[in-house]
């Protein structure tokens, strides 16, 4: 008797361990491959700097027709990369969807779009056809709200053995708050409570969230233009919105480099449409670096990369746990600024090396440039009277070249890019930052707190860029 009464309990328990093995593996299906509610046509979703639209297939010839008188372009759907290089120019795209439907996207910036009552406003004039020989006009409006705050801050941290990057807590459009899971790699999905999981730490204090992670644990191995670094590839995501938390560190090296390389991932700032694969390639614009005014910039698809003297910015301070040992550091600030987007990007970097016996000068490695790109000189016409920070409002217009790379044995792909050198007349350091249009960023220095232990983490704090607002002139 005993025994068929085990026999009957273990079966019972089996049972319910599949049914729960079972319900947990439809529901992490469903939260990954189905993030969002299905979208009816005409339903339009709002993110920071764009709004999209769902339409179905047999009605695309209507917006086709739209795009063609209003643009005075030929649209042909066939070839969506050469109709979005068109459409890029008034900040529309166009994209396909599932079963064949298309999503329309328009930047709040494009072309035709109005501003009224705080609501981004684009009206299609449409003619719905009958027949083969007319039609019957009809209007539609996408509006979405004015985001009040767009996120443009990332302060990223790095030493040998840990990464932590710090960002704002984006609302959206609507200002409400959202319940944010982890995203890392666009595999494992946890909730901000679970980060251990995916063996990663959470600290939320006030409007920014910081998560770090043991670099060998959390970063994959990056190659770009023949530089190596490593990539944490981690989002936010909540329902149909994603939120970058990607960030590159410096490969660890036993010695210190004369040049430092820097990869500075591209992408939008703000809320954008968890899932899509079609990532529009922007395109830099300005660079401008708190520290120094002589660097290289070279430009891929995916990243922006500097090359920085490493005298000009290296500093050290003396070892937390080996106190007759010195610690190399470093600290960068940029202000970056794409042709399609609006708020300029505040890049921040600091990196911490590995410790070196206590010299007077640390010693500096001559290492070669294995990506020989060929590159544009700009000069600024500096001042002379030594006041720092005054000759960026005189920078030359950015300019474009491309140039090809040679190809290279690594497993990574290998982008056509752009480079061209920034500097003034004057080899001098500066400890201001501006743009091009002469925007003052402040930098304010808060007393250091160290959030995690394996990091010494100053937080910093970056005034906001203005909201620009850019209505449509004319209406199609």
């Amino acid at each position: 008797m005993d025994q068929v009464r085990s026999g009957i309990l273990l079966r019972i328990i089996v049972l319910q361990c599949f049914v729960v093995w079972s319900a947990l593996s439809i529901q992490s299906t469903e939260w990954i491959h189905n993030p969002t509610p299905r979208l009816t046509e005409g339903d339009v979703e709002c993110f920071s700097e764009y709004m999209e639209m769902w339409i179905h297939s047999g009605r695309i010839e209507v917006l086709v027709l739209w795009l063609s008188r209003a643009l005075k372009i030929q649209v042909n759907l066939a070839s969506l990369d050469h109709l979005n290089l068109q459409l890029s120019t008034c900040g529309f795209s166009l994209h396909k969807y599932h079963d064949n439907h298309f999503i329309f996207r328009v930047g709040y910036t494009g072309c035709f779009v109005q501003r009224r009552n705080s609501h981004h406003v684009l009206k299609l004039n449409l003619v719905k056809r009958i027949n083969r020989y007319g039609g019957r006009p009809y209007s539609f409006t996408m509006k979405c709200p004015v985001a009040s705050v767009l996120p443009s801050r990332e302060q990223i941290q790095c030493d040998p053995e840990c990464i932590q990057v710090t960002r704002q807590l984006p609302c959206d459009n609507w200002d409400n708050e959202l319940h944010w899971s982890l995203s890392l790699s666009d595999r494992l999905i946890v909730a901000l409570e679970d980060a251990s999981l995916i063996q990663m730490d959470i600290d939320m204090s006030g409007p920014d969230i910081t998560v770090q992670g043991r670099r060998r644990e959390v970063l994959s191995p990056v190659e770009v233009l023949g530089s190596e670094g490593e990539f944490l590839a981690l989002k936010l995501v909540s329902g149909q919105y994603a939120y970058s938390m990607e960030a590159t560190c410096p490969k660890v090296t036993a010695y210190t480099p004369g040049e430092t390389v820097l990869h500075i991932f591209k992408r939008r700032m703000g809320l954008t449409k968890r899932g899509s694969r079609d990532n529009e390639a922007l395109t830099v614009s300005d660079v401008s670096v708190n520290q120094t005014d002589n660097f290289t910039v070279h430009e891929t698809r995916e990243f922006v990369t500097l090359i920085i003297t490493t005298a000009q910015i290296l500093q050290t301070k003396t070892c937390a746990d080996r106190k007759q040992f010195l610690q190399p550091f470093y600290r960068v600030d940029v202000v970056l600024t794409f042709k399609e987007t609006n708020p300029k990007l505040h890049w921040t970097m600091e990196n911490t090396l590995p410790c070196t016996a206590r010299v007077a000068v640390p010693h500096i490695a001559s290492v070669p440039n294995t990506a020989a790109p060929s590159t544009l000189n700009f000069k600024h016409q500096g001042s002379t009277t030594g006041q720092p920070g005054d000759h960026h409002n005189e920078r030359a217009p950015f300019q474009e070249m491309p140039a090809k790379f040679p190809s290279s044995s690594s497993p990574h792909t290998q982008f056509e890019a752009r480079s061209f050198d920034l500097h003034t007349d004057e080899s001098q350091s500066v400890n201001s930052s501006s743009g091009s249009d002469g925007d003052s960023i402040a930098s304010i220095n808060v007393t250091e707190i160290s959030i995690f232990p394996s990091l010494n983490a100053t937080l910093h704090t970056s005034a906001e860029p203005d909201f620009i607002e850019t209505p449509a002139a004319v209406d199609p």
